[in-house]
């Protein structure tokens, strides 16, 4: 018989089946984050639609359907008599199949955290766009982590990641946008970024109001600490506006376009 540890329990090797060579120790998988309100999954659609892209490209099979994924969400939402709360589905590759993991965390974002704003700092760390990871959300998350857990330490809520060429590129946990002389930017896929279920929204939302221009492209740091307004986006937290990046403050009383953005956002969902 041969046994494994878990936490601080003896456990039989062929009792523990995520699979420990490749989902486990070598972090080969994916997860998505999905906000829970009213007791249904928000956005259930483009986060099946992202983890299939994702798994694809890492060769990992999985055949559940979205109707099968969305059957069992909605078991375990009843079954924890969960209301506003964050799930994270994880697949973990299995040899040739795939294990599955549902697992959920308390709704963290205050109120006050939308009215004061984020404070970021930028990463030492660098966004690798020829990665096979790039616009993956992998279960190697370690390097986000580790950069948001620095941030927080001295204070901040997120940090900022350039690319390698020093294109700004992404948060840890967000999608970033700025606006500058009325123009909305934000950063291209080529920048190394996973492309946000909110990002996407934000973008279709501006090609829709004939008010309002977007840029999607290659920016640099100093473009977006030169900027009139600076906005983070997930899927958890919608639209946060931000305060102050490094030393650069910014006024969110003239947050004139994020204002207008976070409206028609609330209205369309």
């Amino acid at each position: 018989m041969n046994y494994i540890i878990s936490n601080d329990k003896f456990i039989l090797a062929e009792d523990y089946h995520i699979d420990l060579e490749d989902g486990l120790l070598y972090g080969y998988g994916v997860f998505e984050t999905i906000l829970v309100e009213n007791k249904k999954a928000i956005y259930l659609e483009g986060h099946y639609n992202r983890m299939i892209s994702s798994l694809a490209r890492l060769d990992i099979e999985f055949e559940m359907s979205l109707t099968k994924l969305e059957m069992f969400l909605d078991m375990y939402i009843k079954k924890n008599e969960l209301d506003k709360t964050i799930i994270r589905i994880t697949v973990f590759k299995n040899k040739n199949s795939s294990d599955i993991l549902i697992t959920n965390r308390e709704f963290s974002y205050k109120k006050s955290k939308y009215r004061d704003g984020f404070k970021m700092e930028i990463s030492e760390f660098k966004r690798n766009t020829h990665s096979l990871l790039a616009n993956v959300k992998s279960v190697n998350y370690l390097e986000n982590i580790y950069a948001l857990r620095a941030a927080k330490a001295i204070g901040s809520d997120e940090v900022v990641f350039l690319d390698t060429q020093n294109h700004i590129s992404e948060g840890a946990t967000s999608n970033l946008f700025f606006i500058k002389d009325g123009i909305i930017h934000t950063p291209s896929k080529e920048c190394g970024i996973l492309e946000g279920i909110i990002r996407s929204k934000i973008i279709d939302l501006v090609m829709t109001n004939k008010h309002l221009t977007i840029k999607q492209g290659f920016f640099s740091l100093r473009d977006l600490l030169n900027a009139d307004e600076v906005f983070l986006t997930n899927s958890i937290m919608g639209i946060m506006p931000v305060s102050k990046i490094a030393h650069t403050t910014y006024n969110l009383s003239k947050y004139y376009i994020t204002d207008l953005l976070i409206e028609e956002f609330n209205k369309s969902e």
